[in-house]
C-alpha cells in the first residue's frame, strides 16, 4: 500500500514538474520534485524501493520528455542508491541530514545529466551555465525538501519498536 502511495507521489511530482513549473510565471524556478521525493523515499523506505522507483520514473520521464532514453533512468537510479547509502551511515535520520543530502545529490544529479549530455553532444551549454544552474537547483530542491519532509515522515516513517515493550505493558493497569 505504501509503495503505491510512493509511486503515485512520484507520478504527481513528475506531472507538477513538467506542467506547472513550465508556464511563464513559474518557470523562473525549476524544482526537481522527482529527485526530492526519491531522496525522501530513500531515507524512509530504503535503497531497493527508491532505486527501483527512480529507474521506473526516470524511464517514464525519458520516454515522455528526454533527449534520449536512459539518461534520467540511470541518473535517478544512481541518485536514489547513493542517497540510501549516505543515509545508512547515520544513526539518526533527521531534517538536517535530509536537507544536506538533498542539496548535495541535487548537485551530483545536475552534473551527472550534464556530463552525459555533453558526452553524447546533446547540449552546447557552457560549464559556467551548468554550474550556475546546478547551484540554483541545489537551493530550490533544498527548500522543497524542507517543505516535503514532514509529509513524508508522517506517511512513511516506520514506528520504532520498543525493546522492552512487554515490560511496559505489564506495569500498566
Amino acid at each position: 500500500m505504501k509503495a503505491s502511495i510512493a509511486f503515485a507521489s512520484l507520478w504527481m511530482g513528475l506531472i507538477l514538474q513538467a506542467t506547472l513549473f513550465e508556464i511563464p510565471p513559474m518557470d523562473a524556478i525549476h524544482p526537481d520534485f522527482v529527485l526530492v521525493i526519491l531522496v525522501l523515499l530513500a531515507l524512509f523506505r530504503g535503497a531497493n524501493l527508491a532505486m527501483m522507483f527512480g529507474i521506473a520514473i526516470g524511464l517514464i520521464q525519458d520516454v515522455c520528455y528526454g533527449p534520449f532514453i536512459g539518461l534520467n533512468a540511470f541518473a535517478y537510479g544512481v541518485t536514489a542508491y547513493v542517497a540510501a547509502a549516505v543515509f545508512g551511515q547515520f544513526m539518526q535520520k533527521n531534517l538536517a541530514i535530509a536537507f544536506l543530502t538533498t542539496m548535495g545529490l541535487s548537485f551530483v544529479h545536475s552534473w551527472l545529466t550534464y556530463g552525459f549530455m555533453r558526452l553524447f553532444e546533446v547540449t552546447s551549454d557552457s560549464v559556467q551555465y551548468a554550474l550556475s544552474a546546478s547551484l540554483q537547483s541545489m537551493i530550490v530542491n533544498g527548500v522543497v525538501a524542507l517543505a516535503l519532509y514532514p509529509v513524508y515522515r508522517a506517511l512513511f516513517n516506520r514506528p520504532r519498536r520498543r525493546r522492552y515493550h512487554s515490560l511496559h505493558n505489564a506495569d500498566s493497569p
